[in-house]
């Protein structure tokens, strides 16, 4: 049945671009785009990752044997294909007595589950394209990876877990106004999920969350540009429901509890002829959807009831990325993470719906090169990433002490076709 649906799927697409392409005097046009992605990688130690270990976050700590060996300190080597990725960019007709452009895109690859060649859709939404205004509605980019300014890198993770990676389902508006574009968008979570308990009070991600808050994440970004230059400010509002029932000592109760967060962060770019310089800085709270550290954990916890008050973690994040060239093209990505415990002390007994919250802190050196004629790319990058593992002081707001280090060091090879 998948075999036949992605058989299906791809006919339409190109049914689609070609219908398009033949038909370039319409208004209504459809482009095909993508490419062909072939990639293969070392690492000097296992890494918490995801798709295959394609997207690396940063070395898990050490774990010792019975008699001092670090099991973690293991060498890999990985060959696959599966960023693989095709997409179709279709409309431009005129709607609402021509007033509006109808822009609709979507897109796949192959990394839909663990150790499987399955489609998962990327991007799937309808824009429609006012003169000083844009409404976008389905799942794209959340505007907090902020796509106008990111690490252009190798890997796949593009500078995660230090710049935000989330797609979203999102209804978002956007206006410009001169050289400012203000920017206000309501999402829901979809395969990007924050931690929560399950019936048996294991840590998983959970889809309801948001849902069963009935209060969607809320983000406000406004952003100045020119030819050269882009800087931004944004903020971002969440709200989840870990419970829905509490179980204490006198009986079953049912809860309506939740945990806030609130991430703000500012981002910016210069370019100049061949050479190219882009930042991010920001504090985020419980930001486990984005592919970040943190999340949250319980503060109070009432025994007789099993009442939960939750308290969310809170880090700062930073990346330094700038790119030199054209055909041939050197580039270097800068991240660093630092843990500043939650907002208030945490229960000892409990369980924290976080990622690395015994990491104190966690940077990353990434120098790659490029060289890139017509269709064909070729790359090599080296992703040095360091986590400091510690230990986790509950009567000083989960913050993280007596820490040491850990490092992962990847080799990347890749050759990319383009599809035009």
């Amino acid at each position: 049945m998948r075999r036949l649906f992605f058989i299906g799927w791809v006919t339409v697409l190109l049914i689609s671009g070609f219908s398009g392409w033949s038909q370039n005097t319409s208004e209504w046009k459809s482009k095909l785009y993508g490419f062909v992605r072939a990639d293969a990688f070392y690492d000097s130690r296992k890494s918490a990752e995801a798709v295959d270990g394609m997207l690396l976050l940063y070395p898990l700590n050490t774990l010792y044997d019975s008699v001092g060996n670090d099991i973690n300190n293991i060498d890999q080597v990985t060959m696959t294909s599966i960023s693989s990725r095709i997409g179709l960019k279709t409309g431009g007709g005129k709607i609402f007595n021509s007033s509006a452009i109808v822009q609709a895109r979507l897109e796949a690859d192959f990394t839909a589950r663990s150790n499987s060649n399955s489609l998962r859709m990327r991007h799937a939404y309808v824009q429609l394209k006012w003169e000083n205004h844009k409404l976008l509605m389905g799942r794209t980019w959340h505007p907090m990876f902020t796509p106008d300014v990111f690490p252009y890198t190798l890997s796949i993770n593009v500078g995660a877990p230090f710049n935000p990676f989330n797609r979203s389902p999102q209804l978002r508006y956007t206006a410009t106004i001169k050289r400012f574009s203000l920017l206000a968008a309501l999402l829901y979570q979809n395969d990007a999920l924050n931690l929560g308990p399950d019936s048996n009070n294991e840590i998983v991600k959970r889809l309801d969350l948001m849902r069963n808050s009935m209060i969607p994440n809320i983000h406000l970004q406004v952003k100045y540009s020119t030819e050269l230059t882009a800087i931004g400010l944004f903020a971002d509002f969440k709200s989840l429901r870990p419970r829905n029932f509490t179980t204490g000592i006198v009986g079953l109760f049912k809860t309506n509890n939740t945990i806030e967060s609130l991430s703000t962060g500012i981002y910016g770019k210069v370019t100049t002829g061949k050479f190219c310089l882009k930042a991010k800085t920001m504090l985020g709270q419980n930001l486990t959807d984005h592919l970040m550290l943190g999340g949250y954990a319980v503060h109070k916890l009432d025994a007789a009831t099993g009442e939960e008050i939750y308290t969310a973690s809170n880090h700062s994040f930073s990346w330094l990325n700038f790119e030199y060239g054209k055909t041939f093209t050197g580039g270097l990505l800068i991240g660093y993470s630092h843990n500043l415990g939650f907002s208030n002390n945490i229960v000892p007994i409990t369980n924290i719906y976080a990622r690395g919250s015994d990491i104190e802190y966690l940077y990353r050196v990434s120098p790659y090169v490029k060289w890139q004629s017509e269709r064909v790319e070729l790359w090599a990058e080296t992703e040095i990433t360091t986590a400091a593992y510690g230990d986790i002081d509950y009567n000083h707001r989960g913050r993280v002490q007596n820490s040491s280090e850990v490092t992962n060091v990847r080799v990347q090879f890749s050759c990319v076709y383009l599809i035009m």
